[in-house]
This record gives structure tokens, C-alpha cells and sequence, in this order.
């Protein structure tokens, strides 16, 4: 892939002329609730300093979730999953896909219409919010709603504040991707949104262009829903996309070119950073120029293999432009805001890496603004908000160091965190010292793994003797450290995958958090560019994956084939369990770098968890229900794992869709008939409760269901 790199932003170079040019920059649902996205801020500074006013940006993301949480949208979910009961409770037999809308629609019981919007003021509340307790029933209350969203679309389609890339709808495929019925279906849960609130903001202007910045995955599928509205009633407008998840369909579409079949309502694609392309674009509809030909922007004429990216020059970007957003509108008690002072990792070597907007090496070059500039943002910044994360891919120890040392001397001092290397330059140069006097209350390490061996194949420049002196350092400043690893790296031992948990055990009193995952083989990185280096051989993909974001391959040492997504099961639970500190991942407190994680490290320092004990939540959103049903086995309803595995299953059989695995939905479940009653904990979790009687009274039946849930972390 070639590379346009800027100089200077091309709006420098011509002389300024003013503009009203209705425009519109929208960043799609679904994504984290509790922050916005900083991409579209950075395109309105440029835009504005290009002399283009008229412009206009909606979060529809917080907009369609905070529509969606009103008490009558709530009741009226309420209601559709208590006719869900009925229609099953009365059907003969049971299909998977009636017992997974049944294990849903059975989560609405002893709700209250409310319970969503109350959660969402736990979150804003400055005192609630830092009460864990209280909190963590908000965050139950989140994964309860999503549940039942999921009544309106596909089931379990979403969780964690994103539509998930499987189990029933593959975004990697194309049958369903372009597919307006799939894609209709997976968004239904914002129907209510998408013909009210986002039609009215479509008619309100004619719009002469309407920027979609997709960042992620999770976002695909209401892009593209949008874009069809945007199309239908706006026919004129000039419809862009951009983001890294564009970005990746351009890099990794197996037919070069056939990413126009899914972006099939759009005019201009920005595969690369966006500013300067961006102002580019808005001259060319203000002057009535034809928009083939500009730099860094794809045409649906450009199905080249190799399209150009185009990469900024970060030293010349304005100020980001933060007052685009309703900082209220969010889900935390205090903005959390997220900025760049550098673009690309200064390292950029690690073999498995292959992040973003990159071409020939793991991540995008590295480019650093100059510190002057830096603390100027930030001196802004502090206008919206005071906590801060610097979304990069790695800052160099020296412009780090610049960096810390400006910051002590900022008027309004920040709480930030970011993620960096382990450098071992750290404890000689006292480091930790000078992050906490810059204000930094925790940092993410990419920690990769405990086996000296692999670390050296990645080619990480970390020697793991080197990183409990780290850490150390980090304690006795009270900074948090949240560890990041990976299992699965190509010739990897079965005993070098425990070292990478045995050796965050070791030292268990040094970090905060940690997160170990699996690891997948992606197309531009240096294992898949040079396969034999490592001992690969790369398998053939599913004709179902039209998109080639991850690839299945052979460990030729271990004689083992390994599939994307699949999880290592060579590590003992009891190991995975003991590294995990938290009962929540992202967008909530235990998830890495993220707003709420931030706003808790802030408040109780690198221990994270205000003291115990604590009392019981000063609320009661999720009440302990215990219904009876007419179903004698419900825990042996289809879940989760089981559609998640046979969208595996089919994956390696010839290809995972949303067509492939309609048969195995629509197939006969295990359902059987008999009336029982069931306990429903906070959680959404649902376990038969026993027949009282021979000492085991109803109240001591309650006792023992609140004593399970306090147990399973609903309390």
C-alpha cells in the first residue's frame, strides 16, 4: 500500500476563503457510551481553520442509546419481551432461536421502566458513581438492557456496548454485509432512533457533504444502515467514509476494490488520517471540482490494490476541536477526554503487530507534536474537562520525558494515562517520579508475554528482568499498571504460555490490572509477511471471509492448526482466574483504558477499589425475581457459548454467515415441558431453584438465592 505523506495540511498552502458549506460528521453507534471519539473533533479544527463554518457534528451513538434508554422506549422493550414469553411459553416446540429470545425475554422480569435511565444517573453521579457497589449495579443494569435490545435485532448480538462480529451475522462477509435485510435486522434495536431523531437531523439541511467516521467493528453494521437513510432522502449529498474499520476493509478485502459492494451508498472513501483530505474534499463540492484525483481519497473508480493512505503532519494540526460534543450527554460524572499528541509507535518492530492505518511496518510512522503545541491543547482541553487519555500507540522515552516535565508547569493540571513500553531506562532516569508530578495516575503496558524466548521473537526490545524494577517504581508513586499480554505466539510451549500468567503471579502486588488474550495472525504483520521466519504455514481463509482481518495457519513446531478467535485452552482456568481482579471489562471499571478504569484510578490510586468492606448498593435497579415457567430445564437452553461454537464450527467447515447458521437456529431445542421456579440475579443469571420443603423454607430459599448472587458478584 503506498503512502501520501503531508509536509504541511494542504489548507496551509492556499489562501483562506470563508464558507457556510453545510456539512455533517456523524459518529455511528454502537460504541462506548462514556466517551466520544476523538477523530471528528481533529476534522472540524482543520475544517474551521479552512475557513468552513458550516458544519454541524452528532454523536449518534450517545444520542440513539440516550433516546433508547427513555422510560416509555424502556416499557415498551418491556412489554415486546413479555409477548416474546407468551408466543414461546404457547408454541409446541422449541427452536435454539426460542430458547435463546426465551433466556432474553425472561431478563425483563420484576424491571421497572426506569431502570436504564436511573443507571445512567448512577454513572453521571459524582457520588454515586464512586461508590462500587452502587456502580456496579448500574453496569449489571447495562448488560440486562442490552439483552433485551437484542429482542428487536439478532440474538446476542449485543454486549459491551458493541454489535459483535459474530456469532448469528458475520461482518467479515459480504452475503451479509450487503445484505439490507441482515443488515436492518442486526440494527432494529435503533429503529426507534433512525426514523425519529436521525430523520428529523437529516431534513433539517441539505447537507452538502455527511462524513461517517467508523472507528470499529462494532460500527459497521448502523454505518451502513445510515448511510442507506442518508442516501434515500439526501440523493445530492456527498457521502464519505472514514476510520480505521475503513480503513481495514481497503487493506484487507480479498478482490482489491470489492470493499465498494459494502460501502455501496457512499461517493469518496478516506482510508488514512482524515484532516487534510477532508478540507480537500470540502473545497472540491464548495467549487463544484470534480473529486477524482485527491490525495489520500478513493473514488469508486480507484479499486487499485495498493491505495494511498495518507498520513498527517501532526506539528501543523490545529487544536482539536472539543466543543462539537455535548460533554453532558455522556455516561461518567466528569468528562474523559481523549487526544494524540503522537501518531504511530516511535518502536514500531514488534512481529506480531499490525495496528491501524500502517502500510509496510506494524503501525503508521511515527510523528510527535511538538511539546509547546501539546501543552497548549491541553491548556484548552482543560476548558471541557480535566482527566485525559492520550490515545497513542507509544511514545518514545525522550519525547515522553520532554513531555512530563512541560506538564508539571500546566495552570490547570490534568489526570492522564496512556500506553507505553516497558522501558528500561525508567527506574535510572526516574521515571515513575516524573509521571506522577506530570499528573499520570496509570499506564497500560503491552506486556505480551513471560517467556524471554517469544519476547525476543516478537522482537519487543524488553528483557523481563528489566520489568519488576518497572513496576516497582510505578508503586511507590501510587500509579497504576495494567499489563497486557497475549498466548499463542507461533512455536510458543505449552509451560512459556503459563509463564506469561506464572509470571504476573509472581509479581502480583506490582500491577493493577491485567489482560491475557489469544493471539491472531493478521495479514500485514511481519509473522504473516515472512511466514517461514516463525515456523507458519498460513492456511487457506473460508470463502466466507471476504474480509481477511485475521488468518487461520499452521504451527508447524506444535503440529497444531490455529483458528482466529479461538481461545488458548492450554492455560488452566484457575490460573486465568487468578489474574483477573474485576467482574467487568470495557466500557466499565476493570476494563484497560477505559474512561470510568480512568475516573476510579484518579480517585483511589494504582489499588483502584475504594477500601473495604463496603455496604450494600445504595439502590435497587435489578431486584431478585423468581418466577415460575413452564420449562422444567432452563439451564440447558441454547446460550451464548453454544451459538458462539457453532459459528466456529461452521467457520472451519467452509464459512460462517448469517445464512450458514440460520438451520442450526432454527433446529429443535432441548426445551422441556414442566412448571418450575427460577431465581433471576442482577446479573441476568437464571438457575432453577429447589422445591421448598423438609426444612427448606421460602424465606430461607431467598436467603440462599441473595447469598448465590452476592457470591456471583451481582451484590
Amino acid at each position: 500500500m503506498s503512502t501520501f505523506l503531508t509536509e504541511r495540511p494542504a489548507i496551509r498552502s492556499r489562501r483562506r476563503r470563508e464558507s457556510d458549506l453545510p456539512y455533517l460528521l456523524i459518529n455511528p453507534p454502537l460504541t462506548d457510551p462514556t466517551q466520544p471519539y476523538h477523530s471528528i473533533p481533529y476534522l472540524v479544527a482543520a475544517a474551521r481553520r479552512a475557513g468552513f463554518s458550516g458544519g454541524r457534528c452528532v454523536d449518534a451513538n450517545i444520542d440513539a442509546l440516550n433516546h433508547l434508554a427513555r422510560p416509555e422506549n424502556v416499557g415498551r422493550l418491556l412489554e415486546r419481551a413479555a409477548a416474546v414469553r407468551r408466543r414461546i411459553e404457547a408454541s409446541a416446540d422449541l427452536t435454539r432461536a426460542d430458547e435463546l429470545d426465551y433466556r432474553a425475554a425472561l431478563g425483563a422480569e420484576g424491571l421497572s421502566p426506569d431502570f436504564v435511565s436511573r443507571a445512567i444517573d448512577i454513572f453521571r453521579d459524582g457520588r454515586s458513581f464512586y461508590h462500587h457497589p452502587t456502580y456496579r449495579q448500574a453496569v449489571l443494569a447495562m448488560k440486562r438492557w442490552q439483552e433485551l435490545l437484542g429482542l428487536d435485532g439478532v440474538p446476542k448480538s449485543i454486549a459491551d456496548f458493541q454489535i459483535l462480529p459474530g456469532p448469528v451475522v458475520n461482518l467479515s462477509c459480504y452475503a451479509d454485509l450487503c445484505e439490507p435485510a441482515v443488515i436492518d435486522r442486526l440494527t432494529g434495536p435503533f429503529d426507534p432512533y433512525v426514523r425519529g431523531p436521525f430523520l428529523d437531523l437529516i431534513g433539517e439541511r441539505e447537507w452538502r457533504v455527511v462524513g461517517l467516521s467508523v472507528a470499529y467493528t462494532g460500527q459497521l453494521p448502523m454505518a451502513l444502515r445510515l448511510a442507506r437513510e442518508i442516501r434515500a432522502r439526501r440523493p445530492e449529498t456527498v457521502i464519505v467514509f472514514g476510520g480505521t474499520e475503513v480503513c481495514d476493509h481497503v487493506r484487507f478485502a480479498r478482490v482489491p476494490g470489492d470493499y465498494w459492494r459494502i460501502f455501496s451508498d457512499a461517493d469518496l472513501i478516506v482510508p488514512g488520517e482524515g484532516e487534510t483530505p477532508f478540507c480537500e474534499i470540502l473545497t472540491a463540492v464548495r467549487d463544484g471540482r470534480d473529486l477524482a484525483g485527491i490525495p489520500g481519497v478513493l473514488t469508486r473508480e480507484d479499486t487499485s490494490p495498493a491505495p494511498s493512505i495518507n498520513y498527517e503532519n501532526v506539528a501543523e494540526l490545529p487544536t482539536p476541536a472539543y466543543d462539537v460534543w455535548d460533554w453532558d450527554a455522556y455516561w461518567s460524572p466528569e468528562p474523559v477526554i481523549l487526544y494524540s499528541p503522537t501518531r504511530g509507535c516511535y518502536w514500531n518492530k514488534c512481529t506480531f503487530c499490525d495496528y491501524g492505518l500502517n502500510s509496510d511496518r506494524p503501525t503508521s510512522p511515527s510523528r510527535e507534536r511538538p511539546v509547546e503545541a501539546v501543552i497548549k491543547d491541553l491548556e484548552e482541553i482543560t476548558g471541557f474537562g480535566r482527566t485525559v487519555y492520550f490515545a497513542v500507540d507509544a511514545m518514545s522515552p525522550r519525547y515522553l520525558r520532554l513531555l512530563c516535565d512541560a506538564m508539571k508547569e500546566l495552570r490547570d493540571p490534568v489526570r492522564w494515562s496512556a500506553e507505553l513500553r516497558l522501558e528500561r531506562t525508567f527506574p535510572k532516569r526516574d521515571m515513575a517520579k516524573r509521571l506522577k508530578d506530570a499528573g499520570c495516575v496509570a499506564i497500560s503496558f503491552g506486556y505480551e508475554s513471560g517467556s524471554q524466548r517469544v519476547l525476543d521473537l516478537i522482537d519487543k526490545g524488553v528483557r523481563l528482568t528489566d520489568v519488576p524494577d518497572i513496576l516497582r517504581d510505578l508503586v511507590k508513586n501510587d500509579i497504576g499498571a495494567q499489563m497486557m499480554g497475549f498466548t499463542g505466539f507461533p512455536s510458543e510451549r505449552d509451560d512459556e504460555a503459563a509463564r506469561t500468567y506464572d509470571f504476573l503471579l509472581e509479581h502480583d502486588d506490582l500491577w493493577s490490572l491485567a489482560g491475557i488474550g489469544t493471539f491472531s495472525l493478521t495479514p500485514g504483520s511481519m509473522v504473516a509477511k515472512n511466514p517461514d521466519a516463525f515456523a507458519v504455514e498460513i492456511l487457506p481463509l473460508p470463502p466466507s471471509e471476504d474480509v481477511a482481518r485475521y488468518l487461520p495457519w499452521r504451527d508447524t513446531t506444535q503440529g497444531a492448526n490455529r483458528w482466529p478467535g479461538e481461545i488458548d485452552r492450554r492455560v488452566d482456568d484457575e490460573r486465568m482466574s487468578l489474574i483477573r481482579r474485576t467482574s467487568d471489562d470495557r466500557p466499565f471499571v476493570g476494563g484497560i483504558d477505559t474512561a470510568h478504569t480512568l475516573l476510579y484510578f484518579a480517585a483511589f490510586g494504582r489499588r483502584l477499589w475504594p477500601g473495604l468492606p463496603q455496604d450494600d448498593p445504595q439502590v435497587d435497579l435489578l431486584p431478585i425475581a423468581d418466577p415460575t415457567i413452564p420449562f422444567a430445564n432452563i439451564e440447558a437452553f441454547a446460550d451464548f457459548e453454544d451459538v458462539r461454537d457453532q459459528f466456529f464450527l461452521l467457520k472451519r467447515n467452509g464459512g460462517a454467515s448469517s445464512t450458514s447458521i440460520a438451520p442450526w437456529l432454527g433446529g429443535r431445542g432441548t426445551a422441556r415441558r414442566g412448571d418450575s421456579s427460577v431465581a433471576i440475579l442482577p446479573s441476568g443469571t437464571t438457575f432453577t431453584i429447589p422445591v421448598a420443603g423438609q426444612g427448606l423454607t421460602r424465606d430461607r430459599l431467598r436467603a440462599l438465592i441473595k447469598l448465590t448472587a452476592r457470591l456471583n458478584g451481582d451484590i
